[in-house]
């Protein structure tokens, strides 16, 4: 009975439970450049901390969070310590949440994004906030020139941010950093912010070119000076001061010929906006005479047809419509309000695609919806192309099934020949040359 009761004793007792093991994935920014071959970057470090946030592995420096890089990363780590139960990682504009829940599932482990704690910047100043020897020695230009060189190979729109604020910080004659600046700006609509900064480009540069003769463009000096006219001809757009804007593709028209920037596709748009249908007139006489057998552009076709109809030109303005339809076949059913083709189809350039189309309706439509007699005129030209466009989409959906193709022998040659093909039937359709 003793043996019995002792070993019922012996039965209900229970091994301890080991508490969870909850590890970080931190990351932190640095804010002093760091050498890489013969450019710079700002360092992020990756960590992975135990709970009373002891290193447990050596970390890792890179130039931007990049998450396949980082699950690679992490995964070698994991490979040498083991997994924990759970993995808290320090979120972050870069990570996609779903990813790393298939992280966790293929190592076993919970994973949950949190926030950064507060600790963060002591954290920064820990790690490292002062500036290597080798780039305390080099000019800060050397240094912010590099930076900006190391920029366009970033993914992560925060990191290329602060690699070109850093590169202004450094360097305040840095104007191609900028200029990215600007365009930063001006692609996250905030288009005073960047007008504002494109006009401090042009008023720092514009007395250095007034006293010297460039060679635009092909002297690589003189292009943040020509982006920047451009980048503030299309905020002033933005910013409905089409006139400005003209003023602007104007003085760019004058200064540099070859157009660079493609003030030439704008200016007839800007001048129709701002009613000055004269001036318009006028732009697509010199155009005819200083561009000829230039590249398609389908806004610049449609605004020429318009112009033409407002001058009482409907056989020209016609022609001018049909020119345009054929480079973008998307243009005239939005401004007709007719159904659009399909979208899955092969599109030769970026100027050729639903997005221009959308993008020129959305800013121009309303110069149509002004002039009924101009409406009128290109929806005569919409319905004597239809056969031609329907042919022009059918052919260009067998393009993009041809392109899928997983192997032919004799695919290069094919293709150049259905790309020929489509050449030849929109000159045949447009009267090109």
């Amino acid at each position: 009975m003793v043996l019995a009761r002792a070993g019922a004793r012996r039965g209900m007792i229970q091994p301890l439970k080991n508490d969870p093991s909850v590890w970080s994935l931190c990351w932190v920014d640095l804010p002093e450049p760091l050498p890489v071959e013969n450019d710079f970057f700002l360092p992020t470090v990756l960590l992975l901390v135990g709970p009373r946030f002891e290193p447990l592995v050596a970390p890792e420096i890179v130039d931007e969070l990049d998450q396949i890089a980082a699950e690679d990363w992490l995964s070698r780590q994991l490979d040498e310590v083991g997994a924990p139960d759970e993995l808290l990682v320090w979120k972050a504009p870069e990570w996609v949440a779903e990813d790393w829940k298939y992280f966790g599932r293929d190592w076993k482990t919970k994973v949950r994004l949190v926030l950064p704690p507060r600790h963060e910047a002591k954290l920064q100043e820990q790690i490292g906030g002062t500036a290597s020897p080798r780039v305390r020695e080099m000019p800060s230009s050397e240094v912010s020139a590099g930076l900006i060189r190391n920029a366009r190979r970033l993914r992560s729109p925060r990191k290329r941010r602060a690699t070109v604020e850093k590169a202004i910080e450094l360097d305040a004659a840095n104007y191609e950093a900028k200029i990215e600046l600007a365009d930063m700006e001006m692609a996250a609509g905030q288009y005073a912010k960047a007008l504002e900064i494109f006009a401090g480009v042009d008023e720092d540069l514009s007395p250095v070119f007034k006293r010297r003769a460039p060679r635009w463009w092909d002297d690589e000096s003189t292009r943040p000076f020509l982006r920047s006219l451009g980048g503030s001809m299309l905020c002033l757009w933005h910013l409905a001061r089409a006139g400005e804007a003209a003023d602007t593709a104007q003085r760019l028209l004058q200064l540099d010929s070859a157009d660079h920037m493609g003030a030439r596709f704008y200016l007839p748009l800007f001048l129709l906006l701002s009613a000055e249908h004269e001036n318009a007139s006028s732009f697509f006489r010199y155009y005819a005479k200083n561009y000829p057998n230039d590249i398609p552009n389908a806004w610049l076709s449609f605004a020429w047809g318009l112009v033409l109809c407002l001058e009482g030109d409907d056989q020209g303005a016609r022609r001018r419509y049909r020119e345009g339809m054929f480079t973008n076949i998307y243009i005239a059913p939005r401004l007709l309000g007719e159904r659009p083709p399909p979208e899955d189809i092969y599109h030769p350039t970026e100027r050729d695609e639903p997005q221009s189309a959308a993008e020129f309706a959305g800013a121009f439509g309303g110069l149509w919806e002004r002039e009924a007699a101009a409406l009128r005129v290109l929806r005569e030209a919409y319905v004597e192309a239809t056969d031609a466009l329907r042919a022009l989409v059918d052919r260009r959906t067998r393009m993009a099934d041809y392109m899928n193709q997983h192997y032919d022998p004799d695919y290069r040659a094919k293709w150049n020949k259905l790309v020929d093909e489509d050449e030849k039937l929109v000159k045949e359709q447009t009267g090109a040359d």
